[in-house]
């Protein structure tokens, strides 16, 4: 089943969503981890290097004013030892709550122990200084300072454990830091390309289609009607281009109709029109006896419109048979410089009559090219025939060919009253014509038609080149 250009579009854009939503929670996840290293750090970390320096300082004061009272034994002194032992222990516990880790743990049982021991021994010397009794200082202030030193040193491998701790959750947070920026381009990558693939395919699929059937019409109103479409495309742009087929066959069904209705009437016609024509002939020589002047101005018209009828009968069929691609064509190698001296000679007595000029100009490297002499020649009537017809009194007509990249290009161009842009491509069809100035079309409207496919039926291509009041350039080239 074929997605509908809506179900693509949501689709699309739902991916779309996801890949930058995936982002978005690896982003937060990658946040959340962050904040739980910094607040470990924050939290217990730091808080026990804060309470190891406490510790230590507290306990070196401890020793101070231990000394100080053995020394002088000021009661005030033991009051002020007294109030750092409190404080010493407050810290320790405190410190105990926050250093969960195993080894933290295990040192500050050490700081706790040893700071036992310390106060013991200094308790006991406290009463047997108090009590007068003798006993052996340098032995108590030995063990008391083994006693510290092995708590201090406790505290000295907790700050070192602590600051061990802190810097491998650093390096982590930097790990982390990396792997998220690397898992955070790709992602991104990912999103980018599979956001422009989806997009490319989602455009292509509705623009590939909608791009055939505008060629695919611009062919039809140019008069192609022979070709269908077949399109792997979303179900409504199916239904519309099944509804185009259809109206392509229609349209060539009756174009067909039209065509063979012209050939038959035509044919018919021509008949009839060329014993119109003989018979009046016949009296204009004399054949009926005598006849008046009025009489034959009377047949003369009646010779001159049979002629125009015949003629237009003839284009008619031509035509006919080459839209119907029946037209038959004889190629062989003739001299296009002689066809155009031919074909000016014959408009010779219409350029004077007219009082234009006419000038040749061809190219002495002329080569010999295959074409149909009749057909070509046809081709050139019709062009110096336009030309004298919109050229005004005193004018000039030019016909110029010449070599051209392997091709041949000949060239009729007039000092008419030249067309408006937007008819240069439409004078080609057939029955189109168009007024220019004061001028009306006095022919049929098929002759650029006729003439455009006898080019094309050689290989060449023909089209006009004009400004209006700037006169008109037409332009055929042919396969040398």
């Amino acid at each position: 089943m074929k997605l509908t250009i809506f179900r693509r579009l949501i689709g699309g854009h739902i991916l779309i969503l996801l890949l930058a939503l995936s982002g978005s929670v690896f982003a937060i996840f990658i946040l959340g981890r962050f904040e739980t290293i910094t607040r470990s750090i924050r939290e217990t970390d730091d808080r026990v290097l804060e309470y190891e320096k406490k510790l230590s300082d507290t306990l070196l004061s401890q020793i101070q004013y231990e000394r100080k009272y053995l020394i002088g034994r000021d009661e005030v002194l033991y009051s002020r030892f007294l109030l750092f032992n409190n404080d010493f222990k407050q810290y320790l516990e405190e410190a105990a709550q926050v250093a969960t880790a195993p080894r933290m743990a295990e040192l500050l049982d050490v700081v706790r122990q040893s700071h036992r021991r310390y106060l013991d021994l200094f308790s006991d010397e406290v009463e047997k200084a108090r009590a007068g009794t003798g006993y052996d200082a340098a032995a108590y202030k030995e063990k008391k300072d083994h006693a510290t030193e092995a708590a201090l040193r406790a505290l000295r491998e907790l700050r070192t454990v602590a600051e061990q701790t802190v810097n491998k959750k650093i390096r982590t947070l930097g790990e982390i830091g990396a792997s998220a920026r690397q898992i955070t381009l790709a992602v991104t990558l990912l999103a980018v390309l599979s956001g422009i693939a989806i997009a490319l395919w989602t455009t292509r699929s509705i623009t590939r289609p909608v791009g055939v059937l505008k060629t695919k019409t611009a062919e039809i109103a140019q008069g192609h009607l022979g070709t269908e479409i077949d399109l792997a495309s979303p179900p409504e742009i199916a239904e519309l281009a099944a509804a185009f087929n259809s109206m392509s066959r229609q349209l060539k069904d009756i174009d067909k109709m039209k065509s063979d209705f012209f050939f038959a009437l035509s044919h018919e016609l021509r008949t009839p029109l060329t014993s119109i024509k003989e018979g009046t002939q016949l009296l204009l020589d004399g054949a009926g006896g005598p006849i008046s002047d009025n009489r034959r101005k009377i047949l003369r018209i009646l010779s001159e419109e049979s002629e125009r009828l015949i003629r237009l009968v003839n284009s008619i069929l031509d035509l006919s048979k080459m839209e119907a691609g029946m037209m038959t064509y004889r190629f062989e190698e003739a001299s296009l410089g002689a066809l155009i001296e031919k074909a000016t000679t014959e408009i010779l007595p219409l350029v004077e009559s007219k009082r234009v000029s006419l000038a040749l100009e061809l190219s002495p490297e002329l080569r010999r090219v295959k074409i149909d002499q009749e057909r070509i020649l046809q081709v050139l009537r019709n062009l110096l025939g336009n030309a004298i017809n919109f050229t005004p009194e005193g004018g000039s007509i030019k016909v110029c060919a010449r070599p051209l990249n392997g091709k041949v290009e000949v060239a009729v161009q007039d000092t008419g009253p030249g067309i408006a842009p937007e008819h240069l491509e439409r004078i080609f069809e057939k029955y189109h014509q168009v007024a220019t100035g004061n001028r009306f079309p006095k022919g049929t409207g098929l002759g650029l038609a006729i003439a455009r496919h006898i080019v094309t039926a050689h290989g060449g291509s023909l089209w006009a080149e004009s400004q209006p009041g700037s006169g008109s350039k037409f332009i055929f080239v042919l396969p040398a």
